[in-house]
């Protein structure tokens, strides 16, 4: 139990002060996480356009459950934070038509970045 606690803290203080990026372009802090998942996940989902299956398969073998060191357990938590968004939408659509799955992965990865837009909007004008 006090390894995940450990893990949990780490994860949270590393995703606190790798979001710190976005204060240069006068976002404050706490939007900031918000905005580096955001765009992580649109990373995400503008390589699952091209290569799906590769990023679902990434996001498994990276969030395995039964996990022990605090270093394990710290890929786990930034795994699922960075693109586990990305990954439950892809895991539906890898089960449609393949036209049909590009073209909802393309509007998943421009709602995506609306959403990181809309927040740099509100607090930049």
């Amino acid at each position: 139990m006090a390894t995940k606690s450990i893990s949990i803290f780490l994860t949270i203080l590393f995703v606190s002060l790798f979001s710190l990026i976005f204060v240069g372009i006068d976002i404050p802090f706490p939007t900031t996480i918000i905005m580096l998942l955001l765009l992580t996940n649109a990373i995400f989902a503008f390589y699952s356009i091209f290569v799906q299956r590769v990023i679902i398969k990434l996001y498994q073998h990276n969030y395995v459950p039964n996990k022990k060191g605090v270093l394990s357990l710290i890929n786990k938590y930034t795994t699922f934070a960075f693109f586990s968004l990305n990954h439950s939408v892809q895991s539906v659509l890898s089960q449609l038509p393949l036209i049909l799955n590009k073209l909802l992965a393309l509007i998943f990865f421009f709602l995506l970045l609306i959403n990181w837009w809309i927040l740099f909007i509100m607090f930049n004008g």
